[in-house]
């Protein structure tokens, strides 16, 4: 007769029994890896709702931790303690990258040793924040490095939802608000060229909607999200912005030639600006573009561009 395998040590006990009931609850154990960062608090926000959330950071719980989530000590660049931090979880949501700190670790090696672990712990999703036409953005590091990690999620054989964002119309520092709060907008390259645009707060709950979805059917999903009437140029934005906030906004743009002739300079001395303007030039093709019909399957009806300039605007004091 087959002997049962049984837990030997005490964590391993502890992470069988927070299976077991979330298996019995319904309610999933999900774990955030890049809970720290300005995109990844919002996913945190929403996560807690619906999931038991368990948020990896280097340092430990922060001084504002929320008691209902679960902190642990963990480091991409650590196996050891993404394996510690695995123990029990059912879904992986993953927003982490580096290339903003001036090092694209993370986003390679780092991402790499997040598979695998996801992999050893056998869990049962792994939801992957990736970038819309990443497959056609060798020349931009962080872009391809985006690539590379959902082909390893594919080879690992775990389930897998790759949410893929467009350009995030709010940036943790917002330079778009600071523009315009000064009556201006600084458009990249030229005004008519049109992309694809995410607000942070939706991009936030669909990432959190994938880690929760019931069932297997978004499973092996690749989801690209965006607004219901498509991309924007930067004039339309813009304009938008004008006319929500009733101010005028001066547009000036900075020619694609200045981005082609100081990339290689650049790249000297910043692998971050060299970044940046590979990815202004990959703008250029009008080729960043999502799909969203997916995302209006799994995640319900897309905002306007309208509606989420308007949230914006409201999140920055430009209009009460």
């Amino acid at each position: 007769m087959t002997q049962s395998p049984h837990p030997s040590t005490a964590s391993d006990k502890k992470a069988l029994a927070e299976s077991a009931s979330s298996s019995a609850t319904g309610t999933k154990k999900v774990l955030l890896v890049g809970a720290t960062g300005f995109l990844g608090a919002k996913i945190l926000r929403n996560l807690a709702h619906d999931a038991n959330v368990v948020a990896v950071s280097r340092k430990g719980a922060p001084s504002n931790e929320s008691a209902d989530v679960e902190w642990v000590r963990g480091d991409m660049m650590d196996p050891a303690s993404l394996d510690r931090a695995l123990q029990g979880v059912d879904v992986v949501v993953s927003s982490a990258n580096s290339y903003m700190k001036g090092s694209l670790d993370t986003d390679f090696q780092g991402n790499k040793n997040l598979i695998e672990a996801a992999a050893r712990a056998n869990v049962g999703r792994f939801v992957f924040l990736s970038i819309v036409s990443c497959e056609a953005a060798l020349a931009v590091p962080h872009f391809h490095a985006k690539k590379v990690a959902e082909d390893l999620i594919k080879a690992s054989g775990v389930p897998y939802v790759f949410v893929r964002a467009p350009t995030f119309l709010d940036q943790s520092s917002d330079y778009i608000a600071k523009g315009v709060k000064a009556g201006r907008f600084l458009a990249m390259g030229d005004k008519t060229t049109k992309w694809s645009y995410v607000l942070t707060d939706d991009l936030a709950s669909y990432l959190a909607k994938a880690a929760t979805y019931p069932g297997a059917e978004i499973n092996n999903q690749t989801i690209d999200v965006g607004w219901r009437d498509g991309p924007k140029s930067q004039q339309e934005i813009a304009d938008l912005v004008s006319e929500v906030i009733k101010k005028r906004i001066r547009v000036r743009a900075v020619p694609w030639l200045v981005f082609r002739l100081l990339a290689r300079p650049v790249k000297l001395f910043s692998e971050l600006g060299y970044d940046l303007m590979q990815m202004f030039l990959f703008f250029k093709k009008g080729t960043y573009v999502s799909n969203i019909s997916k995302q209006e399957h799994y995640f319900g009806p897309a905002p306007t561009s309208r509606d989420a300039i308007t949230r914006w605007a409201k999140g920055h004091q430009l209009i009460s």
